[in-house]
């Protein structure tokens, strides 16, 4: 029974996470923070031997990647599929000027259509077929690593571990009551073992995290 094991690494901050600006499908370059969090990813993965590794082909993911990499011989692949959603026309928009209309579509529906972008079904199948690919293209005991976005990463809660995305992202949230649904930086384990997905650890958050989000 083939089993590979995907470390999962969202870009570390971006100028335009900084500023809150939609990120979708445009790019900004990382921030000094945002380099941090890729050499914090680089430490904290540093003795993992990776037999492939696979990126988004967005700017910001490649600079991520190239940072974790340094040093060592790994194969990285280049994927548009791992690219982050589109939002269409709101690209680029300032997200606190615009809240009745995004955390909506954000945060309940998944939906940008109507502003000439994605939807849940669109992104969810580009998702589920680089994953296939993947897997097919690693052998068994794999270690690989991605490098993708946050949104990319909110769609696999329930579309690829099957559980509950309300319930995490109601979890999700810092000691200020701010949600932050996926962090920059590292973010987690998963496996796939004959096509069924486990999430296995998430980084930084609580030790109990998803042992209650995986609880009925």
């Amino acid at each position: 029974m083939k089993q590979v094991t995907f470390y999962y690494v969202r870009h570390g901050q971006t100028l335009f996470n900084r500023l809150g600006r939609m990120q979708g499908r445009c790019d900004s370059p990382l921030t000094e923070k945002g380099i941090q969090d890729a050499c914090k990813a680089k430490e904290a993965l540093k003795d993992v031997d990776f037999a492939n590794a696979y990126t988004s082909t967005s700017e910001r993911c490649i600079d991520t990647s190239n940072i974790i990499l340094e040093g060592k011989n790994v194969p990285l692949h280049y994927e548009k599929d791992l690219k982050e959603y589109s939002f269409g026309i709101l690209e680029g928009m300032k997200i606190s000027d615009h809240l009745d209309l995004i955390d909506p579509i954000r945060f309940h529906t998944f939906d940008w259509t109507a502003y000439e972008g994605e939807n849940y079904e669109m992104v969810l199948k580009r998702i589920k077929g680089i994953w296939g690919r993947i897997y097919e293209e690693n052998e068994d005991g794999a270690n690989v690593l991605l490098v993708s976005h946050g949104s990319v990463f909110m769609h696999m809660i329930d579309g690829i571990f099957h559980l509950n995305k309300e319930k995490y992202l109601s979890m999700a949230v810092n000691n200020n009551g701010v949600r932050m649904p996926v962090p920059n930086g590292y973010v987690g384990i998963f496996t796939c073992k004959d096509g069924v997905y486990e999430l296995q650890y998430l980084t930084q958050r609580p030790d109990d995290f998803l042992r209650k989000l995986k609880e009925e």
